[in-house]
């Protein structure tokens, strides 16, 4: 079994992905080649699993913030990819469903990216460096949920305050318990996977759909969610409206499937 290490562990995913006891956390930021170089020489990983990355899209799309997403997604893939490539370690680089336009949705592993915002650019420019690294793997996943998420949803359906949620607005949703243990499978068999794969949510639901699913698992009264047709004005980066991904090829890996329903029923159990 190959010894995983992983950048971004403080994260949501990376918090996850340690409970597993093949992982290890890399102690580095991913903007200084030397950290990382100091980390994975200490830890001799075979595969680094590349978290670290600035990934909330408002944050991104605000121009004050761009060298930072840059140093960090961009130049930070790169940093990571060459460290690996010096010490012979594969890596993978977790994407996202946000390098799509959302037109069409159910996107496949081989549709052409076109983001709309800054952070799916990022994330493409990311990817990108396969050109250049024959050591760098992609998976991209679309919205990853557990309870701290999707906490402010419950508590205003709980004070019975209504929650507008975007009948337009498509992800693949999947509880982030459940992209561990996928994604997990994944990496023990990382040398016979493919250069990108969709590991993501078995089928592609609407934001109303999905809020209105989370009302009846946690027996909350599902008629305070109402259907929203317009965007909120709020909102700082345009968003891809059908970004689900196709996880057909990832069912040809024998990767586990899972549905946002049976997430929602496993986050209630959790918590």
């Amino acid at each position: 079994m190959p010894k995983i290490g992983i950048t971004g562990w403080k994260g949501h995913v990376g918090q996850e992905l340690l409970k597993f006891t093949d992982t290890t956390p890399l102690m580095c930021d991913v903007r200084f080649p030397d950290e990382i170089d100091l980390s994975v020489n200490k830890t001799r990983p075979d595969i680094i699993v590349h978290l670290a990355s600035i990934s909330d899209v408002d944050v991104c799309e605000n121009p004050a913030n761009e060298k930072l997403v840059i140093d960090t997604n961009l130049r930070g893939t790169y940093n990571v990819a060459q460290v690996a490539e010096k010490y012979g370690c594969g890596v993978v680089l977790l994407s996202s469903a946000q390098v799509f336009d959302g037109i069409w949705g159910n996107y496949k592993e081989h549709n052409k990216p076109y983001p709309k915002n800054s952070y799916g650019r990022s994330k493409m420019g990311a990817e990108g460096l396969q050109a250049a690294f024959t050591n760098l793997k992609i998976v991209r996943t679309s919205y990853l949920f557990d309870y701290k998420r999707l906490f402010p949803y419950i508590y205003e359906l709980r004070h019975g305050k209504v929650s507008e949620q975007p009948m337009f607005l498509y992800r693949s949703f999947m509880h982030i318990t459940h992209f561990a243990e996928a994604f997990h499978e994944y990496l023990k068999n990382f040398s016979d996977m493919p250069n990108i794969l969709h590991i993501a949510g078995s089928s592609s639901v609407s934001w109303y759909t999905f809020i209105k699913e989370l009302a009846y698992v946690y027996g909350l009264d599902a008629n305070l969610v109402k259907a929203r047709s317009y965007e909120l004005k709020e909102n700082v980066a345009p968003r891809p409206y059908k970004a689900g991904l196709n996880v057909a090829l990832s069912k040809r890996y024998s990767i586990p499937q899972f549905n946002y329903e049976d997430g929602l029923q496993e986050m209630k159990d959790l918590s």
